[in-house]
């Protein structure tokens, strides 16, 4: 790793730990978890040589997708992922990574994190043979947790007090309150009750003075409405096996034993922390196996800034061969106002047979003019 991808990768540490000072929000639980996440970005770039000189011509673009639909109840929970990097180019050889996967699982016992499981798992690679096919079934421990109500709470408590609408911050068993509220909003019949029944909550505790006007309100409102909040926490590890149902590199199929663990953390309503890794292999896993590992940290730094990185190793062994690839990025964005954005945008990576690192940075201005 040269200085730049190393410099990208101390960045999102440091952001980690920098965030890891506020009060956790983990300890909140809610019954029934529901969230969806989908992310999409492109870039292109043309350039032609005006003295038709071919090695200074490019024409390249880069697409990457991501989605993660993530459900869990007291008996049963599911969840969907989709991963698709690809690089575009009609002057070289174009290259894509895709790998999608769905799991079904059951709780034994609603009051004990133990469940089955069953699920597939589709990959397809620039470099295979064929689509990579997979069925797997297994055992595990752990539970995620919708945190998304308490962290609206505290964003509902943050605006209050800064506006000065109450004299101090309010307590966490009121925070709790609202949040259980907030998770109840299925059982009002419309957000106008709901947010009625939070103004008597927060004008209840005494820390409103006069009370809340129509601007507090309609915050609120704007608040709960809104998904710049979603937040998740807990964890979970899985055991099982995975059966090829078509193997990618077209060798014959065959019976994988599989290991993951899934990590979902928050300090402050402001920050989001994620570890996805697995590894899969056949009986002789020294030789043959998979590995994936995936970062991801996500802080708003104000109301108009925020931070997102990641970082994704895979390394593939098989025959006793080796290939690694990683990836690191890190954008930038600031909304100075609802119809304007800016977004810097540093990323690095490395894959198989690279010379170097490929290094990226991008500087975006977008405005909605109507």
């Amino acid at each position: 790793m040269d200085k730049v991808g190393m410099g990208l990768f101390i960045l999102i540490l440091l952001a980690f730990f920098v965030a890891a000072g506020g009060m956790s929000v983990c300890d909140y639980h809610s019954p029934r978890t529901d969230l969806t996440d989908l992310g999409i970005s492109f870039s292109y770039y043309y350039y032609n040589d005006p003295y038709d000189i071919a090695r200074r011509n490019t024409d390249a673009g880069q697409l990457s997708v991501s989605y993660t639909k993530l459900f869990d109840s007291p008996y049963f929970g599911y969840d969907l992922s989709l991963n698709n990097d690809m690089i575009i180019s009609v002057l070289q050889v174009s290259s894509f990574h895709t790998i999608a996967e769905g799991n079904f699982k059951y709780y034994f016992n609603y009051e004990r994190p133990y469940f089955g499981f069953a699920g597939v798992k589709g990959e397809s690679d620039s470099s295979y043979e064929t689509i990579g096919l997979s069925a797997n079934v297994g055992i595990g421990y752990g539970r995620f947790t919708d945190v998304t109500p308490l962290v609206k709470a505290m964003a509902i408590d943050d605006y209050l007090l800064r506006k000065g609408s109450t004299i101090e911050g309010l307590h966490q068993v009121d925070l709790e309150t609202i949040a259980h509220e907030i998770d109840s909003i299925e059982t009002y019949d419309s957000v106008a009750g709901l947010l009625e029944a939070l103004q008597a909550i927060i004008e209840g505790t005494g820390l409103t003075g006069g009370g809340l006007d129509a601007l507090d309100v309609y915050k609120m409102g704007k608040i709960i409405e809104g998904g710049e909040h979603s937040r998740y926490c807990g964890g979970e590890a899985k055991l099982g096996l995975e059966y090829e149902l078509v193997n990618p590199h077209g060798e014959p199929k065959g019976l994988l034993a599989t290991v993951s663990l899934n990590y979902a953390f928050t300090t402050t309503p402001k920050a989001q922390f994620l570890v996805r890794a697995g590894v899969s292999g056949s009986y002789d896993i020294i030789n043959t196996h998979q590995l994936d590992v995936a970062l991801g940290y996500d802080y708003s730094i104000t109301d108009t800034v925020s931070l997102n990185s990641s970082y994704s190793f895979a390394r593939e062994v098989w025959g006793g061969e080796s290939s690694n690839s990683h990836q690191l990025s890190l954008d930038f964005l600031w909304t100075p106002m609802e119809s304007a954005h800016v977004t810097l945008s540093l990323s690095a990576r490395y894959e198989p047979y690279y010379l170097e690192w490929e290094q990226e940075a991008s500087l975006e201005m977008g405005m909605d003019l109507l």
